[in-house]
């Protein structure tokens, strides 16, 4: 049974001097079946720290994406970056476990600089999918701090924007990554980033082809294989295939502070720069590779395409009406033709394709510098009658539209 994980991590955004005195390692997988190329199109996977104290849940869905990519884009170039860290097995035995195939083996700190150093080699990237722990400003990638914080190493990134393909996207599956990081990447890379404006958890498929939180499980429901999600059936215990990282129902509430504003599904951001046709496309792309309630891909009918669209964007609840009166309420908000449809359970944030119009404001820490735990909150503004899920909505429809004209 999996342990109930909320991933948001309490590391210091300052303290990356400290990771040079840490001798870690990292390791780069490679899940594509054919040779390794740095020409190829490029799917990354990136796996934060588990700070050697939770599971191997990160890594699990990382490789759930990883399936989905592989079936889609069987062509495409699938690669694993991590650092894994997770309780009481060796990163050796993480990789071996999962039976990924390591192409290089780096006995350094995973830093912000050994990553762009990695993605400055591959010069056809589609896709960057995170997964771990993250604070409002930085995602965490080794431990004793080792974290990214794109505004600190934004001319080093710029140098690698045309590494991307025009199709390009990254998802930050982490806490509170949609208020500075996802947007300060989108603008760097002049690519469609989504992050998330509450805490990330874990899901886990049941036999009702839905996924729950481990808060809302249901007793006697749990699978050992997931067919719902995946072209073919597919064992969970060393593939990864049962787990993935959805938003909290609740406004984010842990080590940073209270937060009285959210919203309930991972936005995504475009760049100012970038046709909005280009980025729904980039949105569709994502959510065409999501470990969803059903497999699809560019053959796909319009009917399941709108399944797996809703899935990304609602939320389960133990109660299973909780899930069916989020895409009824986007139906009928169309129907209406108002767009209007709050899916957030608590304050609503107002966002944009552009940016959250919010900040997180904190105090100093009272000895050393940074952030004090606790003591931050959310100051911005909060939409009733919000259009937003119906508006990202309807940018995911008019992408897979769009790349279906373009095949």
């Amino acid at each position: 049974m999996l342990k109930r994980i909320i991933s948001c991590f309490s590391f210091l955004l300052i303290g990356l001097l400290s990771a040079h005195a840490y001798q870690g390692e990292y390791r780069i997988g490679k899940l594509s079946s054919f040779e390794h190329n740095f020409l190829t199109p490029t799917h990354v996977i990136v796996v934060g720290s588990a700070v050697k104290e939770d599971s191997d849940q990160f890594f699990r869905s990382g490789l759930a994406r990883a399936i989905r990519i592989k079936e889609v884009y069987p062509l495409d170039q699938i690669i694993l970056i991590s650092s894994p860290e997770v309780v009481d097995r060796d990163d050796e035995k993480v990789f071996a476990d999962f039976n990924i195939n390591v192409i290089k083996f780096v006995e350094e700190t995973f830093t912000q600089e050994k990553l762009i150093r990695e993605l400055s080699e591959y010069k056809k990237i589609r896709s960057i999918n995170f997964y771990g722990h993250s604070s409002p400003w930085a995602f965490k990638l080794g431990k004793k701090d080792a974290a990214f914080d794109p505004s600190s190493v934004e001319k080093q990134l710029v140098k690698i924007k045309d590494n991307f393909t025009t199709d390009a996207y990254a998802i930050f599956h982490s806490c509170n990554s949609g208020f500075n990081i996802a947007t300060s990447m989108a603008r760097i890379l002049n690519i469609a980033v989504a992050g998330t404006l509450t805490s990330g958890l874990f899901e886990r498929i049941e036999s009702d082809g839905f996924w729950y939180k481990e808060s809302d499980r249901h007793e006697g429901q749990y699978v050992y294989d997931n067919s719902v999600s995946f072209k073919e059936r597919i064992d969970c215990k060393w593939s990864g295939a049962c787990v993935r990282m959805k938003p909290s129902r609740s406004n984010y509430s842990s080590y940073w502070g209270q937060f009285d504003k959210g919203l309930g599904f991972t936005k995504f951001f475009c760049p100012k720069n970038k046709s909005m046709k280009d980025c729904e496309m980039a949105m569709a792309n994502s959510v065409i590779t999501f470990p969803s309630i059903k497999a699809i891909d560019l053959n796909s009918s319009l009917t399941d395409v709108k399944s797996v669209i809703f899935d990304w964007l609602c939320l389960t609840a133990k109660d299973p009406q909780y899930f069916s009166q989020c895409v009824k309420g986007i139906e009928d908000a169309i129907a209406r033709g108002d767009d209007v449809f709050k899916s957030h359970s608590k304050d609503e944030l107002r966002c944009d394709f552009e940016k959250c119009y919010a900040k997180v404001v904190c105090k100093d820490k009272i000895f050393g510098s940074g952030p004090r735990g606790g003591s931050c909150k959310i100051e911005g503004d909060v939409v009733t009658d919000s259009k937003q899920v119906v508006t990202e909505f309807k940018a995911l429809l008019n992408g897979f539209k769009s790349i279906l004209k373009s095949h």
